[in-house]
């Protein structure tokens, strides 16, 4: 019994993914939320808002539904390790550079950054950067937590691989063929480091330098243009 409860919270992860995507691409939402600030400054609060909405529906959902429920999930560790530091440290050297890099393209501009405004003070600024935290420590909390953690006791470690790099992929498919395959290299990385390390530490900070990192390029290139 106890196994299909904690199965279950796999569901429950998917469910919290898609509730958030709903509401992420639902325009009836988006729209009416935006009438209340003025532009450019709607797109902003809205990607502010669309962020701490996937905190709640990919992390604190869980939480609750296994509270409720008396379950530990899985023996979460929520200590920083020196392994965390050391291989978040090596994919920062990999992934700040070749994400200056990838930043120039049109395409990419195309799509950052996504929240579009001509003038960003500096608390505007460093709450975009920091919503990025919040967003990013749910994503990673379901993906890497409940989608590989979770999953490795009723799997094994190559098919939890697997099966999460194929998820973590097929969420990537709407933001373009790039992005769909770049996360595939990625994802596995991230998940076999995340084996290792039994933590979610690693993959939150690597997944959150490199999304400031695009911010911060992103910004800077749109101005250039």
């Amino acid at each position: 019994m106890n196994s299909i409860l904690e199965a279950s919270i796999l569901f429950i992860g998917c469910i919290g993914y898609l509730l958030y995507f709903y509401i992420l691409k639902n325009s009836n939402i988006q729209n009416q939320f935006r009438q209340l600030f003025p532009k450019p400054k709607s797109s902003f609060y809205w990607v502010l808002l669309s962020r701490l909405i996937a905190f709640i529906c990919m992390a604190l959902l869980p939480i609750i539904y296994t509270i409720c429920l008396g379950i530990i999930f899985w023996d979460a560790n929520f200590t920083w390790t020196y392994t965390d530091t050391k291989y978040t440290l090596i994919l920062a050297l990999v992934l700040i550079p070749l994400g200056a890099f990838n930043a120039k393209g049109k395409e990419h501009l195309a799509m950052y950054p996504q929240a579009r405004m001509d003038h960003w003070n500096p608390i505007e600024y460093v709450s975009n950067i920091f919503s990025w935290g919040i967003y990013l420590l749910g994503y990673e909390y379901l993906f890497r937590g409940i989608l590989f953690l979770g999953l490795l006791p009723f799997v094994g470690l190559y098919p939890a691989v697997v099966i999460n790099t194929i998820l973590y992929a097929l969420v990537h498919l709407y933001k373009g063929k790039k992005e769909t395959l770049g996360s595939i290299p990625l994802g596995i990385v991230l998940c076999l480091i995340t084996a290792q390390t039994e933590t979610i530490w690693t993959a939150f900070a690597a997944h959150w330098i490199m999304a400031t990192n695009n911010f911060i390029w992103s910004q800077h290139f749109t101005k250039s243009a």
